[in-house]
């Protein structure tokens, strides 16, 4: 096994910091919606809701996915 240099080892502490840093980013969104704030929807009279309204559950979901995928990409 060939020897890691000293700079090789600080970009991977540079890596490793940034990478935590952003994780901790992450798990702050997910705390900004607390459930006794915003509790869990009755998923069942959303889909009639919107069904109703000529829009499905899985529309919503998807966007709502894309969205937080979006924010954790960034």
């Amino acid at each position: 096994m060939g020897e890691i240099d000293s700079r090789s080892l600080d970009d991977l502490d540079d890596r490793i910091s940034d990478l935590t840093e952003a994780l901790q980013r992450i798990v702050q969104w997910s705390e900004a919606y607390p459930l006794d704030i915003f509790p869990k929807p009755d998923l069942v009279k959303a889909r009639e809701l919107l069904a109703a309204g000529g829009i499905t559950l899985d529309s919503i979901s998807a966007h709502c996915v894309r969205h937080v995928v979006e924010g954790v990409g960034k």
